[in-house]
């Protein structure tokens, strides 16, 4: 019955999942673009 649920759930989820993954990637980027400020000064 989880399985089932999570997989109607699954669609309603997307968004947020997308959203979230692309402010993980963002804040990665920005914290590689902090650190390689860093080492040029």
């Amino acid at each position: 019955m989880d399985a089932l649920t999570f997989e109607q759930e699954t669609e309603h989820l997307s968004p947020i999942v997308v959203v979230a993954t692309i402010a993980l990637i963002a804040v990665f980027v920005v914290g590689l673009i902090y650190q390689a400020v860093g080492l040029a000064v």
